[in-house]
C-alpha cells in the first residue's frame, strides 16, 4: 500500500481494483490511472491492486 494511494476501489462495470488518493489538481478522489473514483465501491484497504496502470503508478 501506498501512502499517497491509500484506498481501493472497484468502479462501476469494471473488473479491477484501483488504487485510491487524492491528487493534486482534483477535487475527488481519483485512481492511480486517473479515473475518478467516487462513484465506485469501496474496498477494504489492505485489498490487492489489480490495474495494470494502477500498478505501475503505484510502484514509481
Amino acid at each position: 500500500m501506498s501512502a499517497k494511494w491509500p484506498e481501493r476501489v472497484k468502479l462501476p462495470r469494471g473488473r479491477h481494483t484501483h488504487a485510491v488518493g487524492y491528487a493534486v489538481g482534483h477535487s475527488d478522489r481519483v485512481t492511480a490511472c486517473d479515473r475518478n473514483a467516487e462513484a465506485g465501491d469501496f474496498l477494504p484497504d489492505n485489498a490487492p491492486v489489480t490495474c495494470p496502470a494502477c500498478r505501475r503508478t503505484t510502484e514509481e
